[in-house]
């Protein structure tokens, strides 16, 4: 059955390039610490969101059918190649954001899309090759909690802000 299943043309690099923006935006907003800021980051934040509803409902589209593990494994990236690129970028892009060295912000940002893409790909050849195996991804419920928590905290430092 997974023989027949597909990504839709440009997911990953669609999802690549929003986890770009999104670790883009976020260092710029974290560096300003102001409510500007934080404002780019959650515009940033948006452009992930949008892309993920659009890649998974593309999904669908395209196969009929869901994939256990696509949402977490795939659109979230966390897996263990997508999540450390994606951190390594942000703690980069970051310093770089606060040293004002905007050209390693860029550049970290894309590193970090790239890598994401990376992991994605790879996560998504291995469920093709054993789905019993690589199917496991989070729990709705438990997605459902970490963004609640980071939409929480996002509140907490636009207040502070």
């Amino acid at each position: 059955m997974t023989s027949g299943i597909r990504l839709p043309a440009g997911l990953v690099p669609a999802l690549g390039a929003a986890v770009s923006v999104q670790i883009a935006t976020a260092a710029w907003g974290i560096a300003q610490q102001t409510a500007t800021g934080m404002g780019v980051l959650l515009a940033g934040l948006v452009v992930f969101a949008v892309v993920a509803a659009v890649a998974l409902r593309l999904f669908r589209g395209v196969n009929g059918a869901r994939v256990d593990g696509l949402a977490s494994q795939v659109v979230l990236g966390t897996g263990p190649l997508a999540t450390g690129a994606y951190m390594g970028a942000l703690a980069c892009a970051t310093w770089a954001a606060f040293e004002a060295a905007w050209w390693i912000t860029v550049v970290a940002a894309v590193a970090g899309g790239a890598g994401y893409a990376l992991g994605v790909r790879r996560w998504w050849d291995a469920y093709v090759a054993d789905p019993v195996t690589h199917a496991r991804g989070s729990s709705p419920r438990m997605l459902a909690a970490l963004v609640l928590v980071a939409g929480l905290g996002l509140v907490v430092l636009l207040v502070l802000a």
